[in-house]
């Protein structure tokens, strides 16, 4: 399913040739991007889980109506943030990866039109036109 999101490969036309032929600092821009911090994204990750467990765990230490009320009210709504963190943080992992490939891919794309960009100047090959 990726392969067909995020192909290894890009076709270069000639008219990609051409357009960077005409605007070189647009292909300074297929790589650039930023990245978020793993480390902060695991912390949250972490967090939410440890949240989730927990509430899950304070559940049984109360067991009067006063407790009937914490476990039905104060523990849901903690039991459901530390699962909303926890769902958060998978999200954000799962797209700083899709991130990461396509940086890596756009570095790969950026570099052959570069290469073919240098091959026509050394050979002067004049590109075709239909």
């Amino acid at each position: 399913m990726l392969k067909k999101i995020f192909p290894d490969d890009q076709e270069i036309t000639e008219e990609l040739i051409a357009f960077y032929e005409k605007n070189p600092e647009e292909l300074d821009l297929i790589i650039n991007k930023e990245y978020f911090h793993i480390g902060f994204l695991s912390f949250f990750f972490v967090l939410g889980l440890i949240i989730t467990v927990l509430a899950g765990v304070l559940r049984f230490f109360f067991s009067s109506s006063l407790g009937m009320f914490i476990n039905d009210v104060v523990l849901d709504i903690i039991y459901e943030l530390g699962i909303a963190i926890f769902g958060g943080a998978v999200v954000a992992l799962l797209i700083e990866f899709l991130n990461r490939r396509q940086y890596q891919q756009n570095i790969n794309f950026r570099k052959k039109i570069k290469r073919e960009i240098e091959r026509r100047k050394g050979n002067k090959v004049v590109p075709k036109t239909e």
